[in-house]
């Protein structure tokens, strides 16, 4: 619901800025902290999506095969395993490659951006009493 200035009720006040000052400007989109912290949800966002999909997608993979192929999925493999029990034991160092993968683009992307973005933003500050 919105009100014009003349139709407040009594009890309510007109916002700080409406006294001929305008509204607050917006903030400026291409740089400060609104731009890191819009950068570090998209690399995070990006980390997130390729760890994902290295691991589901190569389980995926192997579920496609399981139906789609049964006979290779049978035939012998490396050690005399059947071939589809060797890739659902390959599953294990996928899902490490795709933690590895994490740590990485962590490491290279995503931390440098929160850095910034805890520099450029004060911390808040301590009220005595509270926790």
């Amino acid at each position: 619901m919105s009100y014009d200035s003349f139709e407040l009720p009594t009890g309510r006040r007109e916002p700080s800025w409406s006294a001929g000052q305008g509204p607050p400007e917006p903030p400026d989109r291409r740089s400060g902290r609104h731009r890191t912290l819009r950068l570090l949800r998209r690399a995070h966002r990006w980390q997130r999506r390729v760890a994902s999909l290295t691991a589901l997608g190569y389980f995926v993979v192997f579920l496609t095969l399981t139906v789609k192929a049964p006979s290779l999925m049978t035939r012998p493999g490396p050690g005399g395993l059947p071939t589809g029990l060797v890739l659902a034991l390959a599953q294990i160092p996928v899902t490490w490659l795709a933690v590895l993968l994490y740590e990485a683009t962590a490491h290279r992307l995503v931390d440098p951006l929160a850095r910034r973005a805890r520099q450029s933003c004060p911390a808040p500050a301590h009220r005595e009493g509270g926790r």
